[in-house]
């Protein structure tokens, strides 16, 4: 187990269970850290990390994910109304081993969701729609990031030429 959420992010970068720009928006949050607790706004982080609010983000869900960061959100009333308030964090530190364990898990799940995208290319293409005039044969040559390009394609309405998609020449 790290002894310290920096080295606990050095760890999960090295292992590459977290990508650099997570590793600095995490960071930037560890360094808002004071005895009433930890309650940045996203703005805040991204000021500090250097990054997009986006970025922090997607950063923050990757890191509740992987069970670094607990967020509690908070609910705040003005008047009849009830808004969200200020969200407070905490942090977690956790076995190498078990973030290897939650990364598996993420990309399986992303796996399973190609898959169904896959099958249901597969089954568009085979039913001769007007749009699909001839019945395809796919390989496992194509790598994930070309089958998410050619399904975003076929999603919009393009063959699967236009999409990107190409024969495999044998």
């Amino acid at each position: 187990m790290a002894t310290s959420f920096p080295a606990q992010l050095w760890a999960l970068t090295q292992a590459k269970q977290i990508t650099g720009k997570t590793h600095v928006v995490l960071a930037a949050l560890a360094s808002f850290e004071g005895h009433r607790g930890l309650f940045p706004s996203h703005e805040s982080i991204a000021a500090r990390a250097g990054c997009s609010v986006r970025t922090v983000i997607r950063s923050l869900e990757t890191a509740y994910r992987l069970g670094l960061v607990e967020r509690t959100r908070q609910r705040v009333r003005h008047g009849a109304r009830v808004v969200n308030g200020v969200n407070r964090y905490r942090l977690i530190l956790i076995d190498l081993e078990q973030a290897r364990v939650a990364a598996a898990h993420n990309l399986l799940r992303l796996r399973e969701a190609l898959a169904r995208r896959k099958q249901r290319f597969l089954s568009r293409c085979q039913t001769g729609s007007e749009n699909h005039s001839q019945s395809l044969s796919l390989t496992p040559k194509h790598t994930p990031s070309e089958w998410i390009t050619i399904l975003a394609g076929m999603e919009r309405g393009l063959t699967a030429q236009e999409a990107g998609y190409s024969s495999p020449t044998w």
